[in-house]
């Protein structure tokens, strides 16, 4: 989505691992500058993290775009998790409510884990719950 003038924007994804809320499990790529097809040629590493873990967490991946002077600009994200149940984030209890494509990708990845996992999903205009 164009966000800038000349029709670009300045992208990047921060990733989280919840419900575990620790620095470590947050993550952003680099920023892809005057591109509206960016491709985010970078790894997120969760280390120290059993695959029987992994089952009852969600990833959580959202697009920014950059903004010098104010807030950075909410683009989409995407949910990946089981779908099924919900998890405690801070206070606040979240459905785990992963569908189709995205519950689709979470599922090879925990079926094949420490391999490579490629995917493409519609990004979600919104992170809030979708009534679960």
């Amino acid at each position: 989505m164009a966000m800038k003038p000349g029709d670009t924007s300045d992208s990047f994804v921060k990733g989280y691992l919840f419900p575990i809320t620790a620095k470590t499990t947050k993550k952003k790529t680099p920023v892809v500058k005057k591109n509206l097809n960016p491709h985010y040629d970078h790894t997120f590493v969760y280390k120290q993290l059993a695959l029987e873990q992994l089952k009852g967490m969600c990833l959580e991946l959202t697009v920014w775009d950059k903004e010098a002077m104010s807030s950075n600009e909410f683009l989409g994200g995407v949910r990946l998790s089981s779908g099924e149940g919900s998890i405690k984030i801070g206070k606040e209890e979240v459905a785990m409510d992963s569908v189709g494509e995205e519950v689709s990708l979470w599922q090879k990845m925990m079926q094949y884990p420490d391999s490579w996992a490629e995917g493409t999903l519609p990004l979600r205009s919104t992170m809030k719950a979708e009534g679960k």
